[in-house]
C-alpha cells in the first residue's frame, strides 16, 4: 500500500500572485518615502525663507524711518547649508521695493495714508517653479502695520 505524501510549500499560482503583489507594494512604499521627502524639503525652504523676511521688519523697526531705503541691509540671514549628506549652501535673493505711499496709484487702499512707506518683499524657492513668498509692510512715522 502506497502512502501519499503530505505536501508542504508554495504553489507555483502563490509564487507567482506574491511575485507580482510584492512589486507593487515596494513601488508605493516608494513613491511615499519620496513625497514626504519632497514636502520636508519645501516645508524647510519655506521656513528659511521665513527667517530671510522676518529680518526685515526687525532691522526696519531699529531704523529711522527717513533711513528706511532699497539699500538696507534687511536680509542678513539668507545663506543656509543644504541637508540630506550632501554639501553646499542654498541663497535666497528677496526681491526688497519701498514707494511712498504718495507715489501709489489712487487705486491702491494704503495711496490714502500720508507720510508712510511701503516696503514690498518677496523671496523665491531656488530652483523651483513654486510664486515667491511675499511680505508687504507699512512703515509710517508713528508706527509699522503688516499686510
Amino acid at each position: 500500500m502506497l502512502k501519499k505524501l503530505n505536501q508542504s510549500g508554495f504553489s507555483i499560482m502563490e509564487i507567482i500572485v506574491a511575485s507580482v503583489i510584492f512589486p507593487i507594494i515596494v513601488f508605493g512604499l516608494y513613491n511615499a518615502t519620496q513625497a514626504v521627502n519632497r514636502s520636508y524639503s519645501i516645508a524647510r525652504q519655506y521656513n528659511e525663507i521665513y527667517a530671510v523676511l522676518s529680518a526685515c521688519p526687525e532691522l526696519d523697526r531699529a531704523l529711522e524711518f527717513n533711513s528706511i531705503t532699497e539699500d538696507n541691509d534687511c536680509f542678513p540671514n539668507n545663506t543656509f547649508e543644504v541637508e540630506g549628506g550632501s554639501s553646499g549652501i542654498i541663497t535666497y535673493e528677496p526681491n526688497v521695493i519701498i514707494q511712498q505711499t504718495e507715489d501709489l496709484s489712487a487705486t491702491e487702499e494704503l495711496s490714502d495714508i500720508d507720510d508712510a512707506k511701503i516696503i514690498s518683499i518677496d523671496v523665491g524657492i531656488p530652483n523651483t517653479s513654486a510664486p515667491p513668498v511675499e511680505l508687504r509692510l507699512l512703515v509710517a512715522r508713528n508706527g509699522l502695520g503688516q499686510q
